[in-house]
């Protein structure tokens, strides 16, 4: 099973809680199906993203084009105000723990599109074991609507490539 884990576009400044995606990000998130596929991305076979409307809009485009809704998952929250490092931490590897248990559940073809935050990604960086170190200074800035895509396994997740919008 593939996955590729996005940040979210560009975000605008308000309301501070759960602001849209800024003029920039709309832009992104339009351009993200050509982006994908120029990048050479598996098709995916579901999207999840967030609760935050942000996420939601990033993948609005990629929703369109590939004709799939997408699935809100509150893993890929950002950490909440009450969770501690070691909450949020728990959280994020029980999603991560999840994709590998159920690796082998899923066709090979299958693919899972994940938009999440900046403290999510880090932190799944982290946790996630990989063929690749995810700790080196490769992956340590994610701007906007960037991504990663993996290979999953119950074992070892292997890093496929990492891409950003052009």
């Amino acid at each position: 099973m593939d996955v590729v884990l996005f940040r979210h576009a560009k975000k605008g400044l308000t309301p501070f809680d759960d602001p849209d995606l800024s003029p920039e990000g709309f832009m992104q998130s339009q351009l993200l199906p050509l982006t994908v596929q120029k990048q050479n991305l598996p098709p995916a076979t579901a999207l999840w993203a967030s609760e935050k409307i942000r996420t939601h809009q990033t993948f609005k485009g990629l929703s369109l084009a590939l004709g799939i809704n997408t699935i809100t998952r509150a893993e890929l929250n950002l950490r909440a105000d009450f969770e501690n490092q070691k909450m949020f931490q728990k959280r994020v590897q029980s999603l991560i723990d999840e994709l590998s248990l159920n690796s082998q559940k899923y066709s090979t073809n299958s693919c899972i599109y994940m938009c999440t935050h900046y403290d999510w990604i880090e932190e799944s960086m982290a946790l996630i074991a990989c063929d690749k170190n995810l700790l080196n200074f490769e992956f340590s800035s994610w701007a906007p609507a960037q991504f990663v895509h993996f290979k999953t396994s119950e074992t070892q997740w292997k890093f496929i490539t990492k891409g950003v919008q052009p």
